[in-house]
C-alpha cells in the first residue's frame, strides 16, 4: 500500500494516509519503520537494479543513438507513472542515500552509453551524465506544467529535446 500511495501522491503522502489506505492504525507503521524516510527508503531499494538493467537494455541496441533515447524514455516513462520516484530521483533530501546508491548502480552503464552515443557522432564531445539528469529535470518540469490538461505532452517535449 506504500507504494501505491507514494506513487499517487508523491512523497508529501503521509504515514497516516498510507496507514489508511493499508487499514492499519498509524502507530503499526511506526513500530515497522521509525521514520517517514526508512520507509522511503524500502519502497524505493529496488529501483537501482531496475534502472540498471534499463541502462543495459540500452547498451543493447546495436545502434547507440537508439539506446540512448531508449534509456532516456524509460526513465521518463517510470517517473510519470510514479510522482514518490519522480520526487524521490529530483530531490536532495528524501531517499537522498537510496538515490544515491541507485545512481551508483546504473551510473557507469549510462555512462558507456553517453560515450558510445559521443564515438558514434550522436552526441557532442562535451555531453555528461548530469545532461541527461537536467534533461530529465526539464522533461519533468514540462510534465508538471501540462499534465493536468495534457498528461501525454512531455513526450513530445522530450522528442523536441532529443
Amino acid at each position: 500500500m506504500a507504494t501505491e500511495v507514494i506513487a499517487e501522491r508523491g512523497l508529501g503522502a503521509t504515514l497516516d494516509e498510507i496507514a489508511a489506505r493499508a487499514g492499519l492504525a498509524v502507530g503499526t507503521i511506526y513500530r515497522n519503520f521509525p521514520s517517514k524516510a526508512a520507509l522511503i527508503a524500502v519502497v524505493f531499494e529496488h529501483r537501482g537494479e531496475q534502472f540498471a538493467r534499463i541502462a543495459h537494455e540500452a547498451n543493447a541496441h546495436e545502434n547507440s543513438w537508439e539506446g540512448l533515447v531508449h534509456f532516456v524514455e524509460v526513465m521518463n516513462t517510470l517517473m510519470a507513472g510514479d510522482r514518490g520516484l519522480r520526487d524521490v530521483f529530483m530531490s536532495t533530501r528524501d531517499g537522498a542515500e537510496g538515490i544515491a546508491r541507485t545512481r551508483a548502480e546504473y551510473g557507469p552503464v549510462v555512462e558507456q552509453l553517453i560515450a558510445r552515443a559521443k564515438a558514434d557522432g550522436y552526441l557532442r564531445p562535451d555531453v555528461e551524465r548530469a545532461d541527461l539528469f537536467m534533461v530529465d529535470v526539464m522533461i519533468d518540469a514540462a510534465r508538471r506544467y501540462a499534465g493536468a490538461v495534457d498528461p501525454e505532452q512531455w513526450r513530445r517535449c522530450l522528442a523536441v529535446v532529443l
